[in-house]
């Protein structure tokens, strides 16, 4: 179901697209705000810095990476494809190796091998298309400031001339006409002998950041809101500024996950455990394994296997001799053989681990198909890529929640489907609260910030600095 895939899609605090609703809904409420404040200047100066800078924000990191794997890495003839963190997990690089060898692609295979040959050479070229594409997308981004703050600046100059110009003609044209002072009485006239006429103008007024694109962005974002407030035109704006973007990279970054796992408390407490996807929350396999008692077993396997490993990790840390560095990687091995062994596909937890995107599998299809989802998904996990052990063990926790609370119920369709609902319902909560704050309230908080720093008034204050600069300016000609 369609509703399934978009709350798993906006769920998933790994997930650009959460980032991206969120971030069109701030701009969107910070240009409508600049509107009703500074009029049309101000409203397309706030409309290039949001959505030019998102357009650098959600696309600078994809093309120049893109452009490096192009380019460094088809000099160097290394799979760009291939995670960094599977060449350093010699435990995992081992099973993936000869499991990539059972695959039809036998290219896959060798690709692996080759690149192991050559960690450090492709580690090098990661960390230097990281540094790249992060350096590029912020220097599009001080582009783009200068070319609208320029373009704002001619905006402002423009239309102060212009009304100078409208003014100039009436006081010395129209208001000196004897036909226009017929219809004037005394008091209009000796206003207009002793007034200008007002005109109404358009508006006065580090490696999991380095891999993970959430954590990536999150990077960018920071280096953006350093330029932002270095840039700024006018100490009103910089106040502005660091009130927006501090609450941006909070709501964005910080306050989702901490939401959601708030909500998924209180769900727990209410007998509803939704750690889990929408959809695998809906699909037949967890109705099924549940129902069979399958999950229960399952899951027993798998988290013998990974307290095996959290023990040996404890004992090496406690103790770093070289038994206890032998024991945590046999353990390490031992998880990983289980989790790539064909006959055990069909794992209720590796199931979920692959459906919700903990254990990537392969798709086959080109980047436009996997856009339209027209890509094949092959279910064959992906031996380019890591798998968390931390993040396969709460996938474990997850279904173990969910058996312990589903054997309370009678009717397990009703318990799931509720289960279900919750989850879109917590996720929809949660989009709904951080909108509501980047769309309405702190737009609302930075106006309310300017009418108190400016006398009441809320007119675009860079306009208004721009146009006493051109006023004094016009007064030097006229002296």
């Amino acid at each position: 179901m369609l509703i399934n895939k978009l709350t798993s899609t906006f769920g998933d605090h790994s997930s650009l697209a959460p980032l991206f609703a969120k971030d069109v809904v701030n701009s969107a409420g910070m240009t409508a705000f600049s509107y009703d404040a500074g009029g049309k200047i101000e409203a397309k100066d706030r409309f290039i810095d949001e959505f030019g800078t998102q357009a650098i924000w959600m696309g600078g990191l994809p093309f120049f990476k893109w452009a490096f794997n192009k380019t460094a890495y088809a000099l160097a003839k290394i799979n760009p494809e291939i995670d960094v963190r599977l060449l350093k997990n010699k435990e995992q690089l081992g099973v993936a190796q000869r499991y990539a060898k059972t695959l039809q692609d036998k290219n896959i295979s060798k690709t692996l091998v080759d690149v192991a040959k050559h960690t450090n050479k492709a580690q090098g070229l990661f960390l230097a298309k990281f540094t790249t594409a992060t350096a590029m997308t912020l220097a599009s981004f001080f582009t783009l400031v200068k070319v609208k703050q320029h373009y704002t600046k001619k905006e402002i100059e423009k239309q102060f001339w212009a009304k100078k110009s409208e003014q100039h003609f009436y006081n010395n044209n129209v208001a000196k006409s004897p036909a226009f002072k017929a219809f004037m009485n005394k008091e209009e006239q000796q206003k207009a002998n002793n007034k200008n006429i007002a005109f109404k103008g358009l508006g006065s007024t580090i490696t999991s950041f380095m891999i993970d694109p959430v954590k990536n962005l999150f990077i960018v974002d920071s280096g953006i809101t350093g330029e932002r407030l270095i840039a700024s035109r006018t100490k009103t704006e910089f106040a502005e500024t660091a009130i927006k973007e501090g609450s941006l990279l909070f709501f964005l970054y910080v306050a989702g996950s901490y939401i959601q796992k708030g909500i998924e408390k209180v769900g727990e407490k209410l007998g509803k455990p939704i750690g889990l996807h929408a959809e695998v929350l809906d699909s037949s396999y967890i109705k099924d394994s549940i129902a069979s008692g399958k999950a229960n077993s399952d899951v027993k396997a798998v988290k013998n296997l990974t307290n095996a490993v959290r023990e040996a990790a404890d004992n090496y840390k406690a103790n770093k001799t070289s038994a206890n560095k032998a024991a945590l990687s046999s353990a390490k091995k031992a998880l990983y053989e289980f989790i790539y062994d064909a006959k055990n596909q069909d794992n209720t937890v590796i199931k979920a681990a692959k459906h919700s995107g903990t254990i990537q599998t392969i798709v086959e299809g080109n980047w436009l198909q996997k856009l339209r989802g027209k890509a094949k998904n092959t279910h064959q996990i992906d031996p380019f890529k890591h798998i968390s052990i931390d993040s396969f063990d709460d996938v474990a926790d997850n279904i173990s929640k969910l058996y312990k609370e589903a054997s309370k119920h009678k009717d397990l369709n009703k318990f799931l489907k509720s289960c279900r609902n919750m989850k879109i319902g917590s996720v929809a909560a949660n989009m709904g609260i951080t909108c509501l704050f980047l769309g309405l309230i702190v737009p609302y908080s930075m106006m309310k910030y300017r009418e108190k720093h400016q006398n009441g008034k809320k007119e675009f204050h860079v306009q208004s600095e721009i146009e006493r600069q051109l006023e004094q300016s016009f007064k030097g000609r006229v002296a």
